[in-house]
């Protein structure tokens, strides 16, 4: 009895699907097994205070820590895990090791004090921004600008400004220093973030990067809970 001679070209399509629902089947668990909302920014940005809000809704004046908080916050029905990772420069790469399970980044930084410490924000957000990892996983950021409700809080639109402004001086620094190492010395810390040739802008990034206004203090937290559930 002779074998039909589509039977070998439907085992091939059979293999083919087969293989193909396995890929959206690891793709699909990989992306469900992060559940993770980093809260990053350098120190007394009110990274604590914001954690302490969303888990268990109340203000808490906190002191600079070494070591992760890490809980979890339940809105809509959904638990998401949450980790306030110290922003001291020794311990802030930390964030690192919880990239595989992170769904989002909220980089924390305070409004009121951006202006005069715009260099070292700019630098810490730099590096998130340009972590190969935070890239191939497409890693939404959200910018929240904590303590609004001050007079003295700059606005949205200048925050942005000087950020892009700073980091676009921190390119040409750090793309010079890339360029005297060889290839197989570079780090992970090594994406050109933005345009050659042009200016750095937050909307030239494949990440979604997002800026919102907030405040623990006032329990102004909206934002950042819509951004967490979109």
């Amino acid at each position: 009895m002779t074998t039909p001679s589509w039977l070998p070209l439907a085992a091939i399509i059979a293999a083919v699907l087969v293989v193909l629902a396995l890929i959206v089947s690891l793709v699909l668990k990989q992306k469900s097994s992060r559940n993770t909302i980093l809260l990053l920014g350098i120190p007394d940005a009110g990274k604590t205070a914001i954690y302490t809000r969303l888990r268990f809704d109340k203000f808490v004046s906190t002191v600079a820590s070494m070591k992760e908080n890490e809980g979890t916050m339940t809105v809509d029905n959904k638990t998401i895990d949450l980790v306030d990772v110290p922003g001291h420069e020794r311990v802030r790469l930390r964030y690192t090791d919880f990239l595989p399970v992170t769904r989002g980044i909220v980089f924390v930084l305070d409004s009121t004090k951006v202006a005069r410490q715009v260099r070292e924000v700019a630098e810490y957000l730099y590096d998130i921004l340009a972590d190969r990892k935070v890239q191939q996983q497409s890693t939404r950021i959200l910018v929240a600008c904590n303590k609004a409700d001050m007079i003295i809080a700059l606005p949205k639109e200048k925050i942005i400004q000087r950020l892009e402004a700073e980091i676009n001086r921190l390119r040409s620094t750090r793309t010079a220093a890339v360029e005297k190492q060889a290839s197989d010395d570079q780090d992970e810390h090594d994406v050109y973030l933005g345009y050659e040739g042009e200016d750095f802008h937050f909307d030239q990034l494949d990440n979604d990067v997002q800026f919102e206004m907030c405040s623990a203090e006032k329990n102004e937290l909206e934002p950042i809970i819509d951004w967490i559930l979109a």
